[in-house]
């Protein structure tokens, strides 16, 4: 992968991760309104189970006074009817809890689990730019030691033959004995000119 490639790829990982911060953070205010809306509707529940027991205790002193007032039988159903009526609203109350708790924890579920990819992604990407960047340096010391060979031989032709200056105790060329024959595309007919040298 060349270094325009990797520069794109680091490109798109920095707006894949600018895209799931975004989300995040459309995900965090989402689950803020909604908690904001929540409370508004558990002060709203409080308040009617506030004026549920007003309501008992205006019942229950109705009651009274029609008891007193030799009306039992319809006082008692009276008083039936409010603790009916304050149950359901507790009740209500109860499963709009429930269902605000359910809600809170699939919200923080979803934001986790998008901070989380954000960060595997991150992680990936530099992992990949560290790991190219690791067989960049490799390439280049392979390159630099080619080019530390390349300067201690000398490469020439000798009688149209590849050959080089290299090392004692090598084939030679017969005409200047400094110079290694290296085989050529073509075979040659005969023996070459150089002759191995005695160690």
């Amino acid at each position: 992968m060349d270094s325009s490639k990797m520069d794109e790829f680091l490109a798109n990982a920095a707006l894949l991760a600018a895209h799931l911060k975004e989300q995040c953070e459309r995900a965090t205010a989402s689950q803020q309104s909604s908690a904001d809306d929540l409370r508004g509707a558990a002060i709203v529940v409080r308040r009617t189970i506030e004026e549920g027991k007003r309501e008992l205790v205006e019942h229950a002193g109705s009651a009274v006074s029609t008891a007193l007032a030799e009306k039992i039988p319809a006082a008692t159903n009276d008083i039936l009817e409010t603790s009916a009526r304050l149950k359901q609203v507790t009740d209500r109350f109860h499963n709009e809890q429930a269902a605000l708790e359910r809600r809170m924890r699939l919200l923080g579920t979803s934001t986790l689990s998008a901070i989380a990819v954000a960060c595997a992604v991150l992680i990936a990407g530099t992992g990949y730019a560290s790991w190219y960047n690791v067989k960049r340096a490799q390439r280049a010391h392979a390159d630099a030691e080619v080019l530390d060979a390349l300067r201690q031989v000398t490469i020439t032709a000798c009688d149209g033959a590849p050959c080089i200056k290299l090392e004692d105790g090598l084939r030679r060329w017969g005409k200047n004995r400094d110079y290694v024959l290296v085989d050529g595309r073509k075979e040659s007919s005969g023996e070459p000119t150089g002759e191995r040298q005695p160690k």
